[in-house]
């Protein structure tokens, strides 16, 4: 098979409202490091061509698939889901998630168009310049990079899974995948930023005799990320783990080069049960007592995990009022469905997931079928979060838009189309 890959900047050389973070009025004051769309285009394939896109973005949803699937149909797009990027991807003109509002940006048809312009470009491209490529794959772990982030006891996911093209023309490129948020930097950072992502590709594309493009795919971060790891929340801190990044990474690649036989996407269509919109009153109540647990937590000179943990249930709190005052104002359905992806490269097979999917829920379909999993693909669906983080009104769980269990469910459907 071959392969064709290229990259195109996206970052905005104007002030724009950054995504990721609950808070109101965050506009970008500059560029620390620029944002890119990353294309992989594989052809060959008895099935066709497959376009990978990478976006160093909180995400998108259908008003940027759509068109995107009007250039490259069979496609899978994934976002990197930096808190450091620029948002209005998200169809919030409609009323659909007018309570991340804070979190994704308002809909900004000129910055979809921007975008979407920059990915054309990237596929023309990735078209224009393939070669037969073979693949090195390997497998590994990395410790003291994330964690879960609702309890530093609880279980994730800290595998690393690598795939290493290298063309006939001696061009390299490197796919890695690990499961965190790039939440190195907090909602105080005005400078655009791909965060660790960002640094992780300066460090391994400077390198002399190096990789010419690194990719990122999140994997199962939902519930895992630098909230107990990070010393400081910086720019340095970011380099600090691209340091760790990289070097995990180069003590994996051990094997032959193989060729690149297989490349093959299938979409499945889930359909999960939505979460029941709360009653006001109630909902209400819960706010005021999240936010009194957090001023007493304050008082008490509480460590800062514990405040971010009960921050972070406020948040949570505060989207299902929104949810609660708004519900009504546009039509939900009781179920929603859901298009989950199945990659195939040679022998691996690769679960391509559409939310925030907690990383307690991928290990159970990992360890049972042997598969990898990417996230925050194409449009994504927010948190998918487990029965523990219900039973303890986490705010991954109150600001999703499913029912207690279905995340459970969800891995059960989907073990089953692997």
């Amino acid at each position: 098979m071959k392969l064709g890959f290229s990259r195109k900047d996206i970052t905005p050389d104007f002030p724009v409202p950054m995504a990721g973070y609950f808070v109101p009025d965050r506009i970008s004051q500059g560029v620390h490091d620029k944002l890119y769309v990353r294309a992989l285009y594989f052809e060959g394939s008895e099935k066709g061509p497959l376009l990978i896109l990478q976006m160093d973005l909180i995400g998108l949803d259908k008003i940027c698939l759509e068109k995107i699937n009007q250039i490259e149909k069979n496609s899978l797009i994934c976002a990197t889901h930096t808190h450091s990027g620029f948002g209005g991807f998200f169809d919030t003109s409609h009323g659909i998630n007018r309570e991340l509002l804070p979190l994704l940006g308002e809909n900004n048809p000129a910055l979809v168009e921007f975008v979407v312009t920059k990915c054309a470009e990237a596929i023309t491209e990735a078209k224009q310049n393939s070669e037969e490529t073979t693949i090195r794959i390997n497998h590994g772990s990395i410790d003291g990079f994330g964690t879960n982030r609702r309890r530093v006891d609880i279980p994730y996911d800290n595998s690393v899974f690598t795939m290493e093209f290298c063309r006939d023309d001696q061009k390299k490129i490197l796919l890695y995948n690990l499961s965190c948020h790039p939440t190195v930097l907090n909602s105080e950072n005005k400078l655009l930023s791909a965060d660790f992502p960002g640094a992780v590709a300066g460090k391994l594309e400077a390198v002399p005799g190096g990789y010419d493009m690194v990719v990122f795919i999140n994997g199962s971060a939902g519930d895992v990320s630098t909230r107990f790891t990070r010393q400081a929340s910086s720019f340095e801190e970011c380099r600090r783990y691209a340091n760790l990044a990289a070097e995990t990474i180069g003590e994996m690649q051990n094997g032959a080069f193989l060729p690149l036989e297989k490349a093959e996407l299938h979409y499945h269509a889930l359909s999960l049960k939505r979460a029941v919109v709360p009653d006001p009153d109630n909902a209400r109540d819960h706010l005021q007592k999240a936010k009194q647990d957090l001023e007493k937590l304050k008082n008490q000179n509480a460590g800062t995990s514990a405040v971010r943990k009960a921050f972070s249930i406020v948040e949570g709190a505060h989207i299902n009022l929104i949810k609660a005052e708004s519900a009504g104002s546009y039509e939900t359905s009781s179920e929603k469905t859901i298009e989950t992806g199945i990659l195939k490269i040679n022998d691996v097979t690769i679960v391509c997931s559409p939310f925030e999917l907690f990383s307690s829920l991928a290990l159970i379909l990992k360890k049972k079928k042997q598969v990898e999993c990417f996230g925050y693909v194409n449009c994504v669906n927010g948190y998918l979060a487990d029965i523990d983080a219900w039973d303890n009104l986490d705010y991954e769980a109150l600001s999703g838009d499913f029912l207690r269990g279905e995340g459970e469910r969800y891995i059960e459907m989907v073990s089953a189309l692997v």
